[in-house]
């Protein structure tokens, strides 16, 4: 057997390596040697199927039909992607006991899947939508009567220039250069402030709190408005400072829960820091201080699904600081 064979090997038993997790956290099976994304994956399985539910009837025919079909890690994690997709925890159970029990191939899986997922009605309201995308073109949309959009594409496409520099030229104009000004929470990390005064910023990444990155380059090359802000973190003390901060305390903790976190940390959030809330990892009500090493940003939903009470039985998870960093960790933790 060669080392192919022995990756594929240990793959096969799925079910059987997430209930080797139980107990463990994302950063413990880090620890154990397991890639971030392995280790949150794993992570999400093991709430799943060893953390706390009142369907344990389903839970266990579940976890007996995936062992007896050999699901891999694979299939279970196609499994519970579409599961956290149903409406409720009921049918989420009923979907995770339905494809376990079920002898097909992950393909094959997926597409039964598919099948049971309700379908959303979307009730498309007038306005502007943007999408974001990781390493790949946002897309701007917008939604308006068909006579409005009409228009708006005929003015844009009637012209000699690309659809997309008079769209441009419309916004900004050719000669303004407004487009060069930044409106929102630059991060520059003190070892990267370093290499772009030094001439290195063309290979450096900048995160911004509204979800955009530049490089060291274009920030650079950028003119900040009177109101623009930076913050300097370090790697080892966080943030240290902000410059041209507001004068009360809850805008500059705000503004520095962003540049520690510029999106939701939840797993697979993806809610830029200007579009979060500011969570409290100790409860305000709990004792929790209002302090920067006790602020997170989290976007409503999740701030809201955060397991707050530590008397009540855990239920999502929740976040909390871990070796300096916030990390969501799972509710039997």
């Amino acid at each position: 057997m060669n080392a192919l064979d022995t990756y594929l090997a240990a793959m096969a038993p799925g079910m059987d390596i997430v209930l080797g997790c139980a107990g463990m956290s994302e950063d413990d099976l880090c620890a154990r040697g397991a890639a971030e994304k392995t280790a949150r994956e794993l992570a999400l399985l093991k709430e799943a199927y060893c953390g706390t539910t009142k369907f344990t009837r389903k839970r266990r025919r579940a976890i007996e039909g995936a062992q007896h079909n050999g699901h891999s890690i694979v299939a279970l994690s196609i499994i519970e992607k579409y599961a956290r997709k149903m409406p409720t925890l009921f049918d989420a159970w009923v979907l995770r006991e339905q494809l376990c029990t079920t002898k097909a191939t992950a393909a094959a899986l997926e597409k039964l899947a598919q099948s049971k997922v309700p379908k959303k009605k979307r009730k498309i309201k007038p306005g502007i939508r943007i999408i974001r995308r990781k390493d790949a073109p946002w897309t701007l949309a917008i939604d308006g009567s068909s006579s409005f959009i009409a228009d708006l594409h005929a003015a844009v496409e009637n012209q000699d220039k690309k659809p997309l520099d008079v769209v441009e030229d419309t916004f900004f104009g050719s000669d303004t250069g407004q487009r060069s000004t930044v409106v929102t929470n630059v991060i520059v990390r003190l070892e990267d402030y370093v290499r772009i005064v030094n001439g290195d910023g063309e290979e450096i990444t900048l995160q911004m709190t509204n979800g955009a990155t530049l490089t060291g380059a274009q920030y650079v090359r950028r003119t900040l408005k009177e109101h623009g802000l930076i913050t300097l973190v370090s790697p080892y003390e966080g943030a240290v400072n902000l410059y041209r901060t507001e004068r009360f305390a809850n805008a500059k903790q705000r503004l520095m829960a962003g540049a520690e976190n510029p999106v939701c940390p939840w797993p697979r959030c993806a809610k830029p820091a200007d579009e979060c809330q500011i969570h409290h990892l100790e409860p305000w009500l709990h004792g929790g201080l209002t302090n920067i090493a006790n602020l997170s940003t989290a976007c409503a939903y999740h701030n809201g699904a955060n397991d707050d009470d530590p008397n009540a039985p855990p239920l999502r998870g929740r976040l909390a600081r871990t070796n300096g960093q916030i990390r969501w960790q799972p509710p039997d933790c």
